[in-house]
């Protein structure tokens, strides 16, 4: 059976513009959930006709329940809530995962005049760092899909988003659903159009992509600047973590998937068994 993994993000997704409706509490969230299914859906639909037999969907926003089961199409395998030791890539190791593709991704902190940007966490991490490189969610999750041989074969999201795509996926086919005129601001076209013209684009990346996996070398040095000086206080207490200063801290790993780890451990760990979103 072949199965493609798509890790979904929502700050991609075409109209969603405001930070205020990315969670449930938020006026907009609805139709933001709704477009963000209908964008998996159309992507879906190229990889069954490109010949997939299975997409299995990991939800990779917020509380990661914002797809809508009763929405989506057959044949999808639905990834929900958190933790999960592989965030966002969850069974990218799966040995009948061929390929990933990434829908909704965003650009990481501190991109200028883009869209909602941010590393995992913008209420934890003000900047993360794979091996001295400000590394993206889509940065990272591809490194993490390399080291299991997997190829992104498509990613959608904004603009700047594919700016910093062709560093790591640069033979993906890609395409930008949104663009950014600012943190808080974007010009799309309607959900519906945008759904057709995205499914175009995921066939013609499915059918003639050579895309190779993005590898890295070990050891894998993962940097944090949190927004917070306890977070890194607290985590410097570990022997294996260093602390490089009141905001920033080092760990070094010898495997891929143990980074991500890491990363998945500093943005969800609550002592009371919670997780913040």
């Amino acid at each position: 059976m072949r199965r493609l993994l798509i890790s979904l993000d929502m700050e991609g997704i075409a109209g969603v513009a405001s930070a205020t409706s990315l969670m449930p509490s938020g006026w907009e969230y609805p139709a933001y959930r709704k477009w963000m299914t209908g964008e998996l859906n159309a992507v879906a639909e190229a990889a069954f006709e490109a010949g997939y037999d299975e997409v299995v969907a990991s939800d990779g926003h917020g509380n990661a329940q914002n797809l809508d089961p009763d929405l989506l199409a057959d044949n999808i395998r639905l990834i929900r809530s958190w933790p999960r030791p592989f965030m966002q890539m969850e069974m990218i190791d799966d040995p009948g995962v061929e390929a990933c593709a990434f829908v909704g991704y965003h650009a990481s902190a501190g991109t200028a005049d883009s869209i909602l940007a941010h590393s995992f966490s913008g209420a934890a991490f003000r900047s993360v760092k794979l091996n001295g490189e400000v590394a993206s969610e889509g940065y990272f999750n591809a490194a993490l899909a390399g080291a299991f041989d997997k190829p992104v074969l498509f990613i959608s999201g904004d603009d700047s988003t594919l700016e910093d795509a062709r560093r790591y996926a640069p033979n993906a086919g890609m395409i930008a659903t949104k663009a950014s005129f600012g943190f808080r601001s974007q010009m799309a076209l309607p959900p519906a159009q945008t759904c057709r013209v995205l499914k175009q684009a995921a066939a013609d990346a499915f059918l003639r992509t050579s895309s190779e996996p993005f590898k890295l070398a070990s050891p894998f040095v993962v940097d944090l600047e949190m927004t917070s000086q306890v977070a890194p206080e607290l985590l410097g207490y570990l022997p294996w973590i260093e602390r490089l200063d009141a905001w920033t801290v080092r760990a070094e790993f010898s495997a891929m998937p143990d980074a991500i780890r890491f990363i998945a451990f500093a943005v969800l760990y609550q002592p009371n068994g919670q997780t913040p979103f």
